[in-house]
């Protein structure tokens, strides 16, 4: 992972010859380029002012709190965190945002952030350090009854405090090589880590659920409305700490559940862009070069059957053993492969510079394509556990989305019953819905897309989804040698040994399954050719939450 940071310090060389304002950090130190650190510019020349940018995707939540699960994509127009990835250079390297600048100890425990003086909340109030101290409060050390689903990603974290108003000081229990990164909120898809007001947090109690509307921001875009299941608007921030953004005046999300219908707006001209049409609408637009871009990004995010390790069968090990063995993971691909390209992992991305080749994950059992001895394996252990004959019907949740509800339930349900006889009921919930099922244990296996990573390096993911009583450990599962190994891997800072640590990691994964990763996917963005300035043709990864820079050339 050092050696992807110290590649990010290179590509901010060659951005700033460029002529762009680009800052970085390294694990060692910081690096600063540029008179006005942050301040990000499209890639293309004289950009144009006004316009609404309509965006087609999946834009619903059961509440206006993101550290309690509301989900970010569409809210972090509204905030900036301290630190970003930059959009213009294919989010290959970290900008400065609400600090504009910091230092890294020498031993990399101590993270010094020095915040942009003036910036206003979008009530008009001043941001500060003490802001800084709440937000990560809120993370950290919640009051009863407020969750925070972040907590363990951010478990590095020893001590944060305020030095001045515009001085914050991060203490990590051990060098952390990812952190920095880990701030920036990664892919914005799941995790995204916005600076909120420590007005409205205290006189909320740290419960922004409480809220008829997000909490303000500080960002390039004010909330105006918000119809539930229909679409969120947004309009440009007249006073934002950067004034020469943001271009546009408006940002409509609309709510559109089907990836195929995402694409099919953006073709007919209902949407601007989408960034996940599903693939055969990603192949039509691909031919329409000049009218539309295209462009493929991986993503860190997962499609899971999150199996509920408290209730039984499933309690057993040799159940969950089973249903990983017998899954064909091709079938359910192949199921999917008009919705998304889907790649297959082990217990984290492919695109993670820690993952297994792909040949070598393709010959172990659970994952290879041929069941026949995985699923002779399988029956074994169903039968040791006393279900010889199969077992059901258990409760299997979905999204009401058509691609949970019509494709990818039924497919695992159709594996479960063919290669085991397990038999499955369906249960239907809106997808806004779901955190409170994942909260409350209130199903036998949930399929939907929630084993996500903020960053390639697997680390905080399996901290927030697989360490014992994680806050986001959907599956109940509780391993303390696994434990032991997450804790040895954090500590860690040569790649070579936290590799090594990690394989292991993934063996005893493999061998006491919590629950089936079936693939971590890629979004097919589609636009249309006047959507500029966000460089998306160039992202390693995908990132929904950002358009700071966007503007329409019409």
């Amino acid at each position: 992972m050092r050696r992807f940071l110290k590649s990010w310090v290179l590509v901010a060389g060659a951005a700033a010859a460029a002529g762009l304002f680009v800052a970085l950090t390294a694990a060692s130190g910081a690096a600063q380029v540029g008179p006005k650190p942050g301040f990000l510019r499209p890639p293309e020349p004289n950009p144009k002012r006004g316009g609404t940018l309509r965006i087609a995707g999946p834009h619903t939540v059961p509440h206006f709190d993101i550290y309690q699960g509301a989900l970010p994509i569409n809210m972090m127009v509204m905030y900036n965190g301290l630190v970003r990835k930059n959009l213009v250079d294919g989010l290959r390297t970290i900008v400065p945002e609400l600090a504009e600048r910091w230092e890294v100890s020498a031993d990399g425990k101590t993270y010094t952030f020095h915040l942009r003086d003036g910036v206003k909340f979008h009530d008009g109030s001043p941001f500060s350090s003490a802001d800084v101290m709440a937000t990560f409060t809120k993370i950290l050390s919640p009051p009863p009854g407020v969750l925070s689903i972040f907590k363990d990603t951010f478990a590095a974290v020893e001590k944060v405090e305020a030095v001045n108003p515009l001085t914050v000081r991060i203490r990590l229990k051990n060098p952390t090589a990812y952190f920095l990164e880990l701030l920036t909120g990664g892919t914005s898809l799941f995790l995204a880590v916005p600076m909120y007001p420590k007005k409205v947090l205290e006189e909320t109690s740290y419960d922004l659920r409480k809220l008829a509307a997000p909490a303000p921001g500080t960002g390039p875009f004010k909330f105006k409305e918000h119809k539930a299941a229909e679409k969120w608007v947004f309009e440009r921030n007249p006073n934002y700490w950067d004034p020469e953004l943001p271009y546009i005046d408006r940002i409509e999300f609309l709510h559109v559940p089907q990836m195929t219908d995402r694409g099919s707006a953006v073709l007919t001209g209902q949407a601007d862009m989408t960034q996940n049409a599903s693939v055969d609408v990603w192949r039509e637009a691909e031919k329409k070069k000049g009218e539309l871009g295209v462009a493929r990004t991986p993503s860190l995010a997962s499609h899971t059957a999150h199996i509920n390790n408290e209730r039984k069968p499933f309690s057993d090990r040799r159940v969950r053993r089973a249903i990983f063995l017998a899954v064909s993971r091709q079938n359910i691909h192949k199921a999917y492969q008009d919705q998304e390209p889907i790649a297959q992992g082990r217990w984290m991305a492919a695109a993670s510079p820690f993952s297994p080749p792909m040949s070598e994950i393709l010959k172990l059992p659970g994952y290879r394509a041929d069941k026949t001895a995985d699923v002779a394996e399988a029956k074994k252990l169903l039968a040791e556990a006393g279900f010889a004959n199969g077992c059901g019907p258990v409760e299997l949740v979905s999204a009401t989305a058509p691609w949970a509800a019509d494709i990818m339930a039924p497919a695992f349900a159709e594996e479960l019953k063919s290669k085991l006889n397990i038999t499955s009921k369906i249960r239907l919930v809106e997808r806004g819905l779901l955190p409170e099922q994942y909260k409350n244990g209130t199903f036998d296996i949930l399929v939907e897309t929630q084993f996500s990573g903020a960053i390639a390096d697997p680390t905080p993911m399996w901290n927030a989804y697989l360490k014992c009583k994680a806050s986001q450990n959907y599956s109940r599962y509780c391993d303390p040698q696994f434990d032991k190994l997450l804790e040895d891997i954090g500590k860690e800072t040569d790649d070579a040994k936290r590799r090594q640590l990690m394989n292991r990691a993934l063996d005893l994964l493999d061998n006491d399954a919590p629950f089936v990763d079936t693939g971590f996917t890629e979004h097919s963005t589609v636009w249309r050719s006047y959507v500029k300035g966000l460089a998306i043709e160039k992202r390693i990864h995908s990132e929904w939450g950002h358009f700071d820079t966007v503007w329409l050339d019409k």
